[in-house]
């Protein structure tokens, strides 16, 4: 029986009604299909055995089933998979695809598969758990020689000025709230937040935090450290996060501000007080994110000015 809109299923996801628009932005997003079909054509050999983890409604598997995929397991957690069983009965797929609900590190297939495809990158590149994910699937699933996509995943961070955004952590200090909510504001300040960024809200240039090999990352903590630097005077709330991503060689994925129709935003770390900065000013960061994608910390600390 489907769970319908109002189900305690529903409720810990999200409506109904926002699941299917959240994957329908994705279905519409042209550069983020286009380049996952080119990436699928060139990797997916005709009787290939595929795996889709966080299928959602399916796209990704019937681009397999397109490419010659004779079996395609399509693994999704959430309640859109009974959307996708019923996509892929009326266009025909359905004879070769097996729906698995669930987390893919919680179920298992009869054969090991030739080529892992999961499309389980965030707005911040890290947040939706691939690096777990991958590594499981390539433990327990697939064949030794198998083909991950994506293969590589970057992430990118900068100091970045946005008083949009930050009013998510000083909103909680609105003198029409009726009780002391520093509580909620020591939260939000440690929560990483989504925003769409454009290169106005940047303060300096991109720095390399992580570049991740997939087909061979340990299921372990990210940890990354280093600098980011102010080019202009502003103030400094955060640091910007985002991705890019190579899919297979010669076919990459990014979500780099701005957006430009892309159905990723990017991510936003924010400081629990903003700093006035200076062209020039360097400040030092550390930032760490667990495997699954769920525990983000950081710092961001004024790094000392040198005279010459």
């Amino acid at each position: 029986m489907p769970h319908l809109p109002g189900s305690p299923f529903w409720q810990r996801i999200g409506s109904h009604s926002q699941v299917l628009d959240y994957h329908l932005s994705m279905l519409l997003d042209s550069a983020r299909m286009d380049s996952y079909r080119r990436a699928i054509n060139a990797v997916v050999q005709p009787g290939d055995v595929v795996i889709d983890i966080g299928c959602g409604t399916g796209v990704l598997t019937f681009m397999a089933c397109e490419a010659g995929a004779s079996k395609v397991y399509a693994i999704e957690g959430g309640p859109v998979i009974d959307v996708a069983r019923e996509i892929a009965a009326d266009n025909g797929f359905d004879d070769r695809v097996e729906f698995l609900r669930g987390w893919s590190i919680d179920v298992g297939i009869p054969e090991p598969a030739d080529v892992l495809i999961t499309e389980t990158i965030g707005n911040a590149g890290l947040d939706e758990g691939i690096i777990a994910w991958t590594a499981d699937a390539r433990a327990r699933l697939l064949r030794p020689d198998a083909t991950v996509l994506p293969r590589q995943l970057r992430m990118w961070v900068a100091a970045a000025e946005s008083f949009d955004d930050h009013s998510l952590v000083t909103d909680w200090f609105d003198p029409e709230l009726p009780y002391d909510y520093t509580a909620a504001y020591l939260r939000s300040s440690r929560t990483l937040w989504f925003a769409d960024l454009e290169p106005r809200h940047l303060l300096g240039q991109p720095e390399l935090a992580a570049d991740i090999d997939l087909t061979t990352a340990p299921n372990e903590t990210v940890a990354s450290a280093g600098h980011v630097q102010a080019d202009r005077d502003g103030t400094l709330h955060g640091l910007a996060v985002w991705f890019d991503s190579l899919l297979c060689p010669g076919v990459t994925a990014d979500n780099s501000p701005p957006r430009e129709g892309s159905s990723w935003s990017q991510g936003f770390l924010p400081l629990a007080e903003p700093v006035d900065v200076a062209a020039g000013d360097r400040f030092n960061y550390e930032l760490s994110v667990t495997a699954d994608g769920e525990t983000w910390t950081w710092s961001i600390e004024p790094q000392a000015r040198t005279d010459g």
